[in-house]
């Protein structure tokens, strides 16, 4: 799974992004030329104005196709750019002019564009201010069209009207597919947390289950031979038994359950992660069903936690922290990396057990655990953990 994709709603966005982008170029054609194109009106208003409108209403959208396929981030401030760009392009339409009313009977050319920025404005924004954008288009062009045509008055009424319609109803398109896509993702989300539950619920049972047969067949067994007058040499013997087996339950390592399966693996991770960054949404990828051992995945789990919080404390203000997981039949890799302030592992003294013991040194206390830790100054750290099935 890419980094970047891993929400619906970004994979979602990211076509709505791309989508736009195609559309600017169509516009863009469709828009160049006749008495209402910007070819012919380039002549009717301000060099700079002309120049900055078409870049905001054309330019800028066409990036998108682009910009989208580094980070859904970026389009996301690309699009906002392009729509508060666009719609101080209207406003400042007539005072730009340079002549009366435009000639041939010209409309602006911006109202033919307006359903693009319009678009964008509520995909790239989860405000319910968003949708002024498109709600505004009926008084802008209208205002501004019979400033600026020779048209009758009525005809940029209904030219508004018509606006605010169309512009409405692809934005209204497009909220919707982003809205479902947020959907999916909550139903992912209760489903994760769900199997977290069930598995913590499971291994209850089976530590319940395991404590019932442990007093009745060694404590209790125990109890009942040391009250008889005759007792057997064999009472030590036991006694030690059942001494052993409370003090497995007591172990902390009891708290892990036997085995997670795949998609529980995720759960507890994606747990563990928000629980140090909230903000962090942990990227994976599942390919297998084979389950992977408690003592493996409360490793992989507590060197995670350790190296978010690495990263939390020295990458620097400002740096960008991510983590994925990837989990098949054969092995569980996380990595954690950021584009902070880094460090030279050379120099790291005995003193930061944050590396060297909760993250190399539990990794490699698990059966085919592995923990390596790479970074520069200057560049980031990577951190990359790693259980294999022996």
């Amino acid at each position: 799974m890419n980094p970047e994709a891993h929400s619906a709603r970004e994979r979602m966005e990211r076509v709505v992004y791309t989508a736009s982008g195609v559309g600017a170029i169509v516009f863009g054609a469709l828009l160049a030329s006749g008495p209402s194109g910007f070819i012919q009106q380039r002549t009717q208003l301000t060099p700079w104005f002309w120049s900055a409108s078409l870049t905001f209403a054309v330019l800028v959208p066409m990036s998108l196709i682009l910009v989208t396929r580094v980070s859904v981030a970026a389009a996301r401030i690309v699009a906002r750019t392009a729509v508060i760009g666009f719609v101080a392009s209207q406003l400042l339409w007539v005072p730009a002019m340079t002549v009366p009313t435009l000639a041939d009977s010209g409309d602006p050319w911006l109202q033919g564009i307006n359903a693009l920025p319009s678009t964008l404005a509520v995909v790239a924004w989860r405000t319910r201010w968003a949708w002024s954008v498109p709600l505004m288009q009926g008084p802008i062009v209208a205002i501004v069209q019979i400033q600026a045509s020779s048209s009758p008055a009525l005809d940029a009424v209904l030219n508004g009207l018509g606006a605010t319609l169309f512009c409405s109803i692809l934005a209204g398109t497009a909220k919707a597919v982003v809205r479902a896509a947020d959907l999916q993702d909550d139903a992912a989300e209760r489903a994760r947390a769900q199997a977290s539950i069930d598995a913590r619920r499971r291994t209850r049972e089976r530590e319940l289950g395991r404590i019932d047969a442990i007093v009745h067949d060694d404590i209790m067994s125990v109890l009942v031979t040391a009250s008889r007058p005759d007792a057997p040499p064999t009472l030590a013997v036991q006694a030690k038994r059942a001494l052993d087996a409370v003090t497995e339950i007591a172990s902390p390592e009891r708290d892990a359950p036997t085995d997670y399966t795949p998609s529980e693996v995720v759960a507890l991770l994606r747990a563990t992660a928000s629980e140090v960054v909230p903000e962090l949404d942990l990227d994976y990828e599942l390919r297998g069903g084979a389950s992977v051992p408690g003592a493996a995945v409360a490793g992989l789990a507590e060197a995670l936690a350790e190296a978010l919080r690495n990263a939390t404390r020295h990458a620097g203000e400002g740096a960008t922290i991510r983590a994925t997981a990837a989990v098949d039949d054969d092995a569980v890799v996380v990595t954690v990396e950021d584009d902070g302030r880094g460090f030279d592992p050379q120099t790291v003294p005995p003193a930061r057990l944050g590396i060297r013991v909760s993250i190399e040194d539990r990794m490699s206390a698990v059966p085919g655990g592995a923990a390596s830790i790479a970074s520069r100054p200057g560049s980031g750290t990577w951190v990359t953990l790693m259980w294999t099935r022996p």
